[in-house]
């Protein structure tokens, strides 16, 4: 064989085993990262699960309380349209009776109020 040739594989040779040293502590690192990530995404499984449940219960607490919330704004609208519609029965009763007894009435209770304080004026002279 040539001497080139032999010189060749020896070189590749050694290359090959070098490569193979150097490989095997980067791969046992690695085996021991992969060890590491393992025990960390099942640590992250054992204490995310009970954290998700307790999102999950605290966002249908939420959602029930924005309902009752939302039932309530509606209960409160009838009411205030109740309220509203009571006040203008108020208004139109109370418009019918001022343009009944308004213009009798008022200036008779004015005159009782001016012979009331009239009276007491003079019981405080006398």
């Amino acid at each position: 064989m040539n001497t080139v040739g032999v010189a060749a594989l020896v070189i590749l040779a050694v290359v090959s085993v070098l490569w193979t040293v150097l490989l095997i502590p980067a791969l046992l690192e690695l085996r021991r990262a992969s060890w590491r990530l393992q025990e960390f995404i099942r640590t992250l499984e054992l204490e995310l699960r009970p954290t998700m449940q307790e999102a999950r219960e605290g966002v249908r607490a939420m959602t029930q309380a924005a309902q009752a919330v939302a039932d309530g704004a509606a209960r409160l609208r009838g009411a205030m349209a109740a309220v509203e519609e009571a006040g203008g029965n108020l208004r139109a009763t109370t418009g019918v009776l001022r343009a009944i007894f308004g213009s009798r009435l008022i200036p008779v209770a004015s005159v009782l109020a001016g012979v009331r304080a009239g009276i007491k004026a003079l019981l405080q002279r006398l």
